[in-house]
């Protein structure tokens, strides 16, 4: 980047990493809170018995398949899903809005403990770059402030 006539501008390693935090923490919010969204959705949703395919819960890669109005349903589970030791093929109770059976959450899955989990998880993350900005700020004005003498 020139900032004009022979003078390059350096980028500084403290602006990379803040552009790195906030665009994390954007992800994390993006992810978090639709997760959150959905098992409030289907508290009172529909109880469904499903079959169970194992992958990563946590990361959002398992699904359930079971039968609404006769038709066979594969619905993938929300990122931080808790599966609970449950492998391939168990038989697991899941929930889905009404109407919208491929938004399907275990239904251990929708109490209040589970989406304050999940809203806590960005609200942490907010927390600790507002305090390492806070951390950072602190120990750039003690540097700039020139040393006194007795």
């Amino acid at each position: 980047m020139s900032t004009g006539p022979g003078r390059p501008r350096r980028v500084r390693p403290a602006t990379v990493a803040a552009v790195a935090a906030l665009a994390l923490l954007a992800l994390t919010y993006a992810v978090f809170l639709p997760a959150a969204w959905q098992r409030v959705q289907a508290r009172g949703g529909t109880p469904s018995s499903a079959t169970f395919h194992g992958g990563s819960c946590l990361l959002g890669e398992c699904a359930v398949t079971f039968s609404v109005a006769g038709e066979r349903v594969t619905a993938g589970l929300p990122v931080g899903t808790r599966a609970g030791g449950h492998g391939s093929g168990d038989t697991v109770t899941v929930r889905h809005p009404p109407g919208e059976p491929g938004r399907a959450v275990l239904a251990d899955d929708t109490g209040r403990g589970s989406v304050a989990l999940l809203l806590a998880t960005p609200l942490g993350a907010t927390l600790a770059a507002s305090a390492a900005w806070a951390v950072s700020r602190a120990r750039n004005e003690r540097r700039a402030r020139p040393a006194q003498t007795s």
